[in-house]
């Protein structure tokens, strides 16, 4: 993957961040900078090339190979897949020490787990809940891989969601 231009043109903003501390950032593609697939993480390319804090970042970069395990026709099913999260950065404490950090963007809702219908659910909100199942099954295969990959090399692994993304200045 590594940073590849966005594939679905039109449905989220987004484009190409170039940055203005381009020694800053691990690994530019073709064009000098970096893809973003949304407006939140286009504020994120912003705030970690302007933040002077930041000593590196990249975005989508890293890969971190997960299995996933999903039923198909009542058979459990696991498949190697490749994770690629959203950046990395390192980031200069006050005392000099260089913080490590990943980083998934992700919608607060895609967090959490799916809720329960209630009885008398239509077709669609019954496809709708099976969809976020199937998408909160992948994202915790994704994120407690990540987590033990984190622990293994001394990172910090968050989230972020629009909460904490929308108060970056």
């Amino acid at each position: 993957m590594i940073n590849n231009a966005p594939r679905q043109p039109g449905k989220y903003h987004q484009g190409l961040y170039v940055p203005q501390n381009k020694n800053k950032l691990m690994k530019a593609n073709e064009k000098g900078g970096v893809y973003y697939r949304s407006s939140w993480e286009k504020k994120v390319c912003i705030y970690l090339d302007m933040n002077d804090s930041i000593v590196r970042w990249g975005c989508e970069f890293i890969e971190i190979p997960y299995m996933l395990t999903e039923v198909k026709n009542s058979i459990p099913t696991t498949t190697k897949h490749r994770y690629y999260p959203d950046f990395y950065y390192e980031l200069k404490n006050s005392d000099g020490s260089i913080k490590k950090v990943i980083v998934e963007i992700k919608p607060k809702v895609e967090t959490l787990p799916p809720k329960q219908l209630k009885n008398g659910a239509t077709r669609k909100q019954l496809q709708s809940f099976e969809y976020a199942i199937k998408m909160w099954n992948k994202n915790l295969s994704k994120w407690q891989t990540t987590i033990a990959y984190c622990k293994s090399k001394g990172i910090e692994f968050v989230i972020l969601t629009e909460d904490f993304i929308n108060r970056l200045k």
